[in-house]
């Protein structure tokens, strides 16, 4: 067997194959003989057809598993021999066997890249404080009474910005009125789009309108604008305001925190304060896992396989445009969105493998592995979060084939771990 090796690209081989006729000669011979020694054909007892009617019967066959095995054959010795570590699945050129002939072919595959990783020990991180603030407490009730706020309609009040009102609207290109609109739902900040144009100053000019009054906008139409004739063209918006609905707020007090369950106003800022600085834990625990990323990633350059990259970048994609959509987020803001989201995703794809490529090999020269003890101890723990049992859950992983991936972000995570320990931490 004779293998040439191309470079074709950042992480692309280019396998290109020639197998001696000898060997296809002998592959025949021995599929052959197998299948005349188990043949039943009409006529002739198990074993005992001639081999000229076998292989009139059967030569398409028997060619077919020839290719097969002589191609499976000499790509996994290839692999071997040359040590490579392939990405994903291989792609096959056409492969054309004639007995009695050598047999060329070639194979183009992804293969992770080779790399030296520098200096992980030692590493120099800088730890966020975690100390919570009144501020910090503050902050988190005007939130709580906020999430508990409501709509109550503002009866002799004048327009605020933030406020919901509503009004009728009529869009007129110098004389000619070009949409008219009714009880048509506005919330007053600057930048708000109203049938389907944009206006820049919005709370800025409504802000002190009453209600039952108008007010008139200079605008320009916008290229979404319902008649495409006046697309582009300066115009005057005549907002009529019938009602202004504000967001009302109940005042945290002892009796909004005995609403939420506790005792007292104190009681609810005690528990506030002992979540916050669990958060702001977790948040520098995070930050020093980051750091660390940072300094691998700073210090290993290696490029890619980016048909692999691609892969998962529309994987994450089609995830995030599923999630908007749930979300409830119209298919048309979806796809105006797509662009920025495909390389927000491709770079965020990129950074998560390198750091998975660079782990893994610290993982390996440091000898970090995870037990089947430490991953059914992860499933149980996962199985308590959804109120299920292990079982389900190991179910689903596999189903979803999902486990590899799972041993995978702990052995990541232990090496992570061991990287914090060895580093030097300043406060």
């Amino acid at each position: 067997m004779n293998v040439t090796i191309t470079d074709a690209g950042p992480c692309k081989k280019v396998l290109k194959f020639e197998i001696p006729k000898e060997t296809i000669e002998s592959e025949y011979e021995k599929k052959a003989k197998e299948i005349c020694d188990t043949v039943e054909l009409s006529g002739f007892r198990k074993g005992r057809a001639p081999r000229k009617l076998v292989e009139k019967r059967f030569g398409t066959q028997i060619k077919d598993e020839v290719k097969q095995t002589v191609v499976s054959d000499s790509y996994q010795k290839a692999l071997e021999e040359h040590k490579l570590n392939p990405v994903g699945n291989p792609t096959f050129g056409e492969i054309k066997l004639e007995i009695g002939q050598p047999l060329n072919f070639d194979v183009t595959l992804e293969v992770w890249p080779t790399f030296e990783i520098g200096q992980y020990k030692g590493m120099l991180l800088k730890k966020k404080p975690a100390t919570v603030t009144d501020a910090d407490t503050e902050k988190a009730l005007q939130g709580m009474s906020l999430r508990k706020a409501q709509l109550t309609v503002v009866k002799d009040g004048e327009v605020k910005k933030g406020d919901q009102i509503i009004c009728d609207c009529k869009i007129k290109v110098g004389k000619s009125t070009v949409l008219e609109d009714e009880d048509v739902e506005i919330l007053v900040e600057n930048g708000v789009e109203i049938v389907n144009t944009t206006v820049p100053d919005l709370a800025t000019i409504l802000e002190g309108t009453k209600s039952g009054k108008d007010c008139e906008i200079s605008v320009k139409l916008s290229d979404k604008f319902t008649n495409e004739e006046y697309r582009g063209k300066d115009a005057k918006l005549k907002l009529i305001v019938k009602e202004i609905k504000r967001l009302t707020m109940p005042e945290v007090n002892e009796e909004f925190a005995k609403a939420l369950g506790f005792n007292s106003l104190d009681d609810l800022k005690t528990n506030l304060h002992k979540r916050i600085e669990i958060d702001k834990k977790n948040w520098a625990e995070d930050d020093l896992r980051n750091q660390i990323l940072d300094v691998l990633l700073d210090q290993t350059k290696f490029d890619l396989p980016q048909d692999y990259v691609s892969y998962h970048t529309e994987q994450r994609v089609y995830k995030h445009q599923m999630n908007l959509l749930k979300r409830g987020l119209p298919l048309e803001e979806i796809q105006k969105q797509t662009e920025a989201i495909k390389n927000a995703s491709a770079d965020s794809v990129m950074r998560e493998l390198k750091a998975s490529i660079v782990l893994d090999k610290i993982a390996e020269k440091e000898k970090v592995f995870v037990t089947e003890n430490e991953v059914e101890q992860r499933i149980a723990d996962i199985a308590r979060a959804y109120n299920t049992d292990a079982p389900r859950i190991r179910k689903q992983l596999q189903h979803q084939g999902s486990l590899s991936y799972l041993r995978s972000e702990m052995r990541e995570n232990k090496v992570l771990n061991y990287l914090l320990k060895e580093a030097k931490i300043e406060e």
